[in-house]
This record gives structure tokens, sequence and C-alpha cells, in this order.
């Protein structure tokens, strides 16, 4: 079976995401800490519709963690969390931000697994709305630790460029100890 691949946009934002937060001569620390491989690919003109080993992005994300949680679930989930909350809005341009605003939650749940499959190679999203609550859970995504927290910050972002008041968030079936468990999901209760 061929490794799970994803979107440059993921990496560049995430990239984006850490420098940002960590400054500059800290990036500069870690970038000549990384992998031959994710360096590489840092250094080149990276595609945002290109495709791209998952190992990059777990790679920056236990980068993530290390640097900017601490060794707790509860931490780390929110670092997560607000990482998946940046490379949405970055990813997100004038345009489809106009487009947001017209967008509906039950929409959008219904497309949710159209973008996961235009984002990654393989592995399954399946996402359903129940009132106010938008639930979203992830099968066969080998390598992808973290995915569901990650994508809890997506969708909050997407939730308030609808217009609407992301009132809590929860993730389940995943840990630090367990970062890519079959079927964890997270849960996003919003207000109008």
């Amino acid at each position: 079976m061929a490794e799970m691949q994803m979107r440059g946009y993921i990496i560049v934002h995430t990239v984006q995401y850490l420098r940002e937060k960590l400054g500059d001569a800290e990036w500069s620390r870690i970038e000549s800490s990384l992998s031959p491989g994710l360096q590489a690919v840092v250094a080149s003109d990276i595609k945002h519709g290109g495709w791209y080993s998952i190992s990059h992005t777990v790679e920056l994300n236990r980068v993530l963690l290390d640097k900017m949680a601490k060794r707790d679930d509860t931490s780390a989930r929110d670092a997560l969390h607000h990482c998946g909350r940046y490379i949405a809005g970055a990813a997100t341009n004038t345009f489809l931000k106009m487009l947001m605003k017209m967008l509906t939650p039950s929409l959008f749940a219904r497309k949710l697994p159209d973008v996961f499959r235009r984002d990654f190679s393989s592995g399954r999203l399946e996402s359903s709305l129940d009132g106010k609550k938008l639930t979203c859970r992830y099968y066969d995504v080998p390598g992808f630790e973290h995915s569901a927290v990650l994508a809890s910050g997506f969708a909050a972002k997407a939730f308030e460029g609808m217009g609407k008041e992301v009132e809590s968030f929860s993730v389940h079936n995943w840990s630090l100890q367990q970062p890519n468990t079959d079927g964890s999901w997270f849960e996003l209760t919003w207000k109008d």
C-alpha cells in the first residue's frame, strides 16, 4: 500500500504557523534539525495543490507539540486545534471567504467528505449534523497522527467564516499515546 499523501498547502501553512508562533530564529534552529526529506521539501517551491507524503505533516506536528504544548492531552489538543484553524484561515482566499458567508452548516457537513478526498490521497471522513452539532469521524488514515484534532480547528474556522460562533469542540478516541486511532472523531457545537 502506498503511503498516504496530502496537498502541499498543509505543509506551507503549518510551516508559516510555526514560524509565526516560534519566531524566525527558533524556526531556523528547528528547520536545521528536520529530516533530510522534509528539509528538502521546505526548501523547495512547495506546490499548494501538489501531493506530498503525510509523514511531512506528522513531523511538523511533532515539532509543534514539542515546542508549543505541555506533555498532556489538553494542551496538545489546543495547540493542534489552533494550528488547524490557522491552516484553514490561510488557505481561504478572498473569494472563498465570500462563499463561506453564503454556506450553510448543512451544506458544509455534506461537502466535508469531498473536501477530505480532494486534500488526501486515501482515508475516509464521515460527517453528520445533529441540530447545532457537527460530528466528523476519520477512518483508514494510516500514519496521519492527530487528524481529527487538526480537522476540528479547520471546521471551527469554517463555521466562523459562515458567521457562526463556535461554542465548544471535543475530540474522541484520541490521545498523545494514541494519536491515530481508526474512527477517532471530533464534535463541534455552535450558535448563530
